[in-house]
């Protein structure tokens, strides 16, 4: 194309917003990065600040505002970040209005496959597919996601693998990390306080670890959420001295976490491609978490952290095999940094991003593509 081809990016609340993937696309640099040159990349809001029951309120005036701009902007790309449950119900109704315009359109998956949901041929389950098999591209965030959605009838030629990426904040970082004589290891848990992310799992696992007489650790949990009924179970555990509950906190202040980490734990129920291991990557940690969707393409289990099961006492073993061990978690810390900028910086992703672009806005489409095309468990 002689012009720049023009996206339109639709996130949550747009990239000031608070949530993991707002957060992501407040990295890019689009006034600096090379790739950047030929796309003019502007941002809507599909459901603002507003969250669960009340959003169906807001999503109208959204929904108007969107398709303003795309009366006005014309642009060649819809890029549609999604997950499910409410967000696909808002998602579809932005593709449809995006292909009446004519606009190709990405859907952009930030959420595990609703497998239940799609064996029970439930409302969730086939609005789900109408996306993933309605777009031009479908965006996911590794090669399992990748795998489980092709298995369900969408054309392997529309998928592309995009890892998420973060700036380098721990450039310069003494790896591996050495504390003081005395000094405690620092474990740090970074996302909304809640079941889903697996706060009460890490708590008690902490609780068993004090009741077996294992010292020497400290404990950050980092995020807004139901925070009082997990400082309470820090309590009942009599761990609650040991363990720090911040509310929400700006990026900046986690990375600033993130670098002093050693240990960076989420024992999650499900995730997409979780952002704060990634952070905790990039911070130079060793990685704990749970073996859900893409967390894998993350943690590369014996090298720089594990996979575990959601069990507390599974986790308890692990740290405390950790703290009894530096040498050990010293290798995983450094492995992990090695990781980080192997696979998961800003600039890799900014790139993987606009080749997507500029593949889909040459007329690709709908049609398999003659090139940059993805062979099933390859990045795009």
């Amino acid at each position: 194309m002689s012009r720049r081809i023009r996206v339109l990016c639709v996130t949550p609340t747009g990239p000031e917003g608070r949530g993991g993937i707002d957060r992501l696309y407040s990295y890019l640099r689009t006034g600096e990065a090379p790739c950047w040159a030929g796309i003019d990349l502007r941002f809507a809001a599909s459901r603002g600040p507003i969250e669960g029951a009340l959003w169906p309120l807001a999503f109208p005036l959204h929904l108007a505002g969107i398709a303003w701009m795309l009366v006005r902007f014309r642009p060649d790309i819809v890029h549609i970040n999604f997950a499910n449950r409410g967000s696909a119900w808002r998602k579809y109704a932005i593709l449809r209005l995006a292909k009446l315009l004519g606009a190709r359109v990405a859907a952009h998956l930030h959420d595990s496959v609703p497998e239940e949901s799609i064996r029970a041929r439930n409302l969730e389950g086939r609005l789900f597919l109408a996306i993933c098999r309605g777009v031009d591209r479908l965006i996911v965030l590794g090669r399992p996601t990748a795998e489980r959605v092709a298995s369900h009838g969408v054309a392997a030629d529309r998928i592309r693998v995009l890892l998420n990426g973060t700036p380098d904040f721990a450039s310069g970082l003494a790896l591996p990390k050495r504390r003081a004589p005395g000094a405690p290891v620092e474990i740090l848990l970074a996302g909304r306080v809640g079941p889903r992310k697996g706060a009460g799992v890490l708590v008690e696992a902490l609780a068993l670890l004090a009741q077996r007489g294992v010292a020497g650790w400290r404990c950050t949990i980092a995020g807004d959420g139901e925070i009082e009924p997990f400082a309470a179970l820090a309590r009942n555990g009599g761990v609650d001295d040991r363990i720090r509950f911040t509310s929400w906190l700006g990026s900046d202040a986690v990375h600033a976490l993130m670098r002093e980490a050693d240990i960076v734990v989420l024992p999650s129920l499900v995730e997409a491609l979780p952002l704060s291991l990634i952070e905790g990557a990039c911070g130079g940690a060793a990685l704990l978490a749970t073996p859900v969707s893409n967390t894998s393409e993350i943690v590369r289990d014996g090298v720089n952290g594990q996979l575990l099961p959601r069990d507390p006492k599974v986790f308890a073993d692990a740290i405390a095999a950790l703290i009894a061990d530096p040498d050990r978690l010293g290798a995983m810390q450094a492995a992990s940094r090695r990781h980080f900028l192997d696979a998961f910086t800003i600039g890799a992703f900014e790139t993987e991003l606009c080749r997507i672009y500029t593949d889909l806005a040459g007329g690709t489409g709908t049609r398999t593509a003659p090139t940059a095309q993805l062979v099933l468990g390859d990045r795009a």
